[in-house]
C-alpha cells in the first residue's frame, strides 16, 4: 500500500522517529535509527458511543476539522480534531521522551453537545512486516498491551488506563468500526490488531484525559519493562520533561537576532528540525524522512548523502552544534571504503544503501565540510582524528582525475540524474583538494606530502578554464562527456564514446551540455574556486538568475527544462542565489529570497524540497534538512555574525 507522500509533521528524540499527516493520523514510525527499519503499516485512533454499533469516528476522519501546531519552541505536536455536528472536540497532543524510546500520544476529549454521552476509545494497528507471512502480533494480559513484533523488534500500544477488549487480526479493522472486538486468541501469525477503552459518561461540557504510549524495545522483556516504568510515570511531568528539554536545547544552540520574529521562529523550529535528523547513535545526519517507500516517484530520501550532510554541517556549526557535526565526521570516516572514497549515499548506521552510481563531488564536499569544521573550532585534535581519512579521499579524486581532459572523471552529477564531467562536480573536488592542503599545513605535514595534491589542483582549475568556459555564450558549461539520454543513443550531434569502467564497457556521451543550471554558482559559492566578482563567475550568475526563476510563484529551479515533480522551484537553489547575492553585496536582492523562503514554509515551520509552480504551496519532500541548513547559512550571513550571540 502507498502511504501518503507528505510527512506533514514530525517528532522524535533522535532514535526514533515518527511521522504524523496534518490530521494528526501516525504513518510512520522508525527505530531504532532514524531512518530504518519502519514500523507502522497504519494507525488509526478514534471515539466510540457505548451501545452504538458502528459508531467509531476515526479522528483522521472527514467528519473532523484539524488544526495543528507545534508547542511554541518545541517537537511537541498538538492536532486539534473538532466534529462541529456531534459536538465533539478531540486535542491530541504527541511527544517522543527524550529519555526513553516511547512515544506518548494525550487525548482530551470533550463533549461540547448539549447531551450525556457514554463514550469509548478506540485504536486500530497494522504493522509493518517485510512479507505478509511474516508479521506477528500478541496482546500480553499482564501488560495489559497490543504488541507487534518481527524478529528482534517489538513495538508495543498500551494505556494506563486498563483496556476494555482487544482483538488480532480477523478483519480487525472492521471490528474496530463496528465497536465490537473479540480477543479469542492472543498470539497470531497476522500483523493486525485492535484494542478498545471505556472512557465513561461525559455531561455536556465534561472532558476526560485519555493516554496512549508506544514502546520500543529489542526483547518482549524489554519492552514489556518500559510499559511498566511508563506506567508509574507522571504523564504531566513527562510532558514538561520533554518540553524543558527542548527549551533547553533551544537555549544552548546560538541565537539568532535579527529584531525579525519570522525569521528568528523558523531558525528556531530549523534547529528543532536538525536535532530530530540527527541519528544520536551514529552520528548520521538523515536528508528527510521517507515518503515513498515503494520509488513510485523518486529514489526515496531516508539517507545520507555526503553532500547534504556537509552543508548541513556547516549550518550546524554557524548554530554552535558542533557536536553533532564531529560525530557526523566520525561516521563519515567509518562509513569511507578503503579506496578514500565514499558511495552515493547511506543508511544512519554507516552501510551502502541503494545506490545507482558514483557522485564524486561528494567525496570533495566531506573534505571541504572538515576543514570548515576546524575553520569554525580551531580543533587541532578533531584534524589529527581526520586526517587518515582526508589522505585517502584526496588521493582517491587525484586517481579520479580524467586524463584527457584533466577534470574529475565520469560520475553521477549532483541532482543524481546525468553521467558525465560536470562544472560542480570539479568545483567540489578542487575545493576538497584544497582543503586537503590546508588541512595538512595546519597539521604542520611535510610539504612534499602535498606538492602533488597542490598540482593537481591547478590542473583542475587550468582545465575548467580551458574546457567548461565558453566565451561565446558568456557562461560555463554544465557538463561535458556527458549522457543526456540514459536509455540509449544520444540523440546529440557532437558525441565521442569513452570507457565507463574498468573492464572496458563503452557509452555514447555528449561533448558538451550547455544547460543553465543553479549549481554553476558553486563555483563560487560555496567552493571559491573562482571569486564572486570574476567575471565569468558574475556573467554566468546573471544568466542562471534569468533563465531560471519562476515568474509565477516566484524562487529559482534547478535548471533549464527540469520535469522532475513537475519542474518547481526549489528552496536551496533559491538560498543558493541569494547566497551568491550577498557576497557581492547585493543584500537586498538576497532578503528578497529569504523573504520567498520564508513564505514557503508550511503552517508547522517546516521547509519542503520545493514550492509548487502553480499553487505556490510546498511541494513534495516535508521537510528537507538541505533546505534548513540552507536557510540557516543564508540568514547568518545576511544578519552578520556581530548581531548574533
Amino acid at each position: 500500500m502507498q502511504k501518503t507522500y507528505f510527512n506533514d509533521a514530525v517528532i522524535g528524540n533522535s532514535r526514533m522517529l515518527a511521522c504524523i499527516t496534518s490530521r494528526g493520523e501516525l504513518v510512520r514510525l522508525f527505530w531504532p535509527n532514524i531512518d530504518y527499519p519502519q514500523h507502522i503499516n497504519s494507525m488509526r485512533a478514534g471515539i466510540f458511543f457505548a451501545g452504538q454499533q458502528y459508531s467509531t469516528l476515526w479522528l483522521d476522519g472527514e467528519s473532523f476539522r484539524h488544526n495543528q501546531q507545534y508547542i511554541k519552541d518545541t517537537n511537541i505536536l498538538e492536532t486539534v480534531c473538532e466534529d462541529p455536528d456531534r459536538g465533539l472536540r478531540v486535542t491530541q497532543t504527541d511527544y517522543v521522551l527524550p529519555y526513553a524510546d516511547i512515544l506518548v500520544r494525550n487525548y482530551k476529549i470533550e463533549n461540547l453537545s448539549g447531551q450525556e454521552r457514554d463514550m469509548g476509545f478506540m485504536l486500530y494497528s497494522s504493522g509493518m512486516t517485510s512479507n505478509q507471512h511474516l508479521g506477528s502480533i500478541l496482546f500480553d494480559f499482564r501488560s495489559d498491551a497490543l504488541i507487534h513484533y518481527r524478529h528482534n523488534y517489538y513495538i508495543s500500544i498500551a494505556s494506563v488506563t486498563e483496556s476494555y477488549q482487544f482483538q488480532l487480526g480477523c478483519n480487525a479493522f472492521e471490528s474496530a468500526r463496528s465497536t465490537c472486538l473479540c480477543g479469542c486468541d492472543s498470539i497470531g501469525m497476522m500483523n493486525d490488531g485492535a484494542l478498545s477503552w471505556k472512557l465513561g459518561e461525559l455531561k455536556p461540557g465534561d472532558s476526560k484525559n485519555f493516554t496512549l504510549f508506544i514502546c520500543a524495545s529489542h526483547t518482549l522483556k524489554g519492552v514489556n519493562k518500559l510499559i511498566q516504568e511508563f506506567k508509574n510515570t507522571d504523564i504531566q511531568e513527562s510532558y514538561e520533561i520533554t518540553r524543558k528539554y527542548w527549551l533547553d536545547f533551544l537555549k544552548n544552540a546560538k541565537q539568532l537576532k535579527t529584531h525579525r520574529e519570522d525569521v528568528e521562529s523558523l531558525y528556531k523550529r530549523s534547529l528543532l528540525v536538525f536535532k530530530l535528523m540527527s541519528d544520536e547513535k551514529t552520528g548520521g545526519l538523515l536528508a528527510a524522512p521517507e515518503l515513498d517507500e515503494n520509488f513510485t516517484r523518486c529514489g526515496r530520501y531516508a539517507y545520507c548523502w555526503g553532500r547534504d550532510a556537509a552543508f548541513i554541517t556547516a549550518a550546524l556549526d554557524k548554530c554552535g552544534l558542533h557536536d553533532a557535526v564531529d560525530k557526523f565526521f566520525e561516521w563519515a570516516v567509518n562509513a569511507q571504503l578503503d579506496d578514500g572514497s565514499w558511495q552515493q549515499r547511506y543508511h544512519m548506521d554507516g552501510n551502502l544503501a541503494p545506490s545507482w552510481g558514483m557522485q564524486i563531488d561528494e567525496v570533495g564536499t566531506i573534505v571541504w565540510g572538515m576543514f570548515k569544521h576546524y575553520e569554525v573550532t580551531g580543533s587541532i585534535e578533531f584534524l589529527r582524528k581526520m586526517w587518515e581519512s582526508v589522505r585517502k579521499a584526496v588521493n582517491f579524486m587525484i586517481s579520479y582525475i580524467d586524463p584527457e581532459t584533466q577534470l574529475p572523471g565520469l560520475s553521477y552529477d549532483l541532482w543524481e540524474e546525468r553521467f558525465g564531467e560536470h562544472t560542480y562536480s570539479c568545483a567540489a573536488v578542487y575545493s576538497g583538494i584544497m582543503a586537503g592542503v590546508r588541512i595538512a599545513e595546519a597539521l604542520c605535514r611535510p610539504e612534499s606530502e602535498t606538492a602533488e595534491w597542490l598540482d593537481a589542483a591547478k590542473k583542475i582549475k587550468d582545465a575548467m578554464e580551458r574546457v567548461l568556459w565558453q566565451e561565446e555564450r558568456g557562461h560555463f558549461l554544465r557538463s561535458v562527456r556527458t549522457k543526456l539520454n540514459p536509455w540509449g543513443c544520444e540523440h546529440s550531434e557532437r558525441t565521442t564514446v569513452v570507457k565507463v569502467n574498468p573492464k572496458g564497457f563503452m557509452r555514447d556521451v555528449t561533448l558538451e551540455d550547455p544547460t543553465i543550471d543553479v549549481s554553476l554558482i558553486g563555483l563560487s559559492v560555496p567552493f571559491e574556486v573562482f571569486q564572486p566578482d570574476d567575471p565569468r563567475v558574475s556573467g554566468t550568475a546573471e544568466i542562471v538568475e534569468k533563465a531560471l526563476y519562476v515568474p509565477s510563484v516566484g524562487g529559482i529551479k534547478r535548471y533549464e527544462n527540469d520535469n522532475y515533480i513537475g519542474g518547481n522551484p526549489w528552496v536551496v537553489a533559491t538560498l543558493w542565489v541569494a547566497l551568491y547575492h550577498i557576497r557581492r553585496g547585493n543584500l537586498e536582492k538576497a532578503q528578497s529570497y529569504l523573504d520567498w523562503v520564508i513564505r514557503a514554509q508550511t503552517s508547522l515551520g517546516l521547509l519542503p524540497e520545493q514550492v509548487d509552480r502553480e499553487t505556490g504551496k510546498p511541494a513534495w519532500v516535508i521537510p528537507l534538512t538541505w533546505s534548513h541548513a540552507m536557510f540557516v547559512l543564508t540568514a547568518f550571513e545576511l544578519y552578520g555574525e556581530e548581531k548574533s550571540s
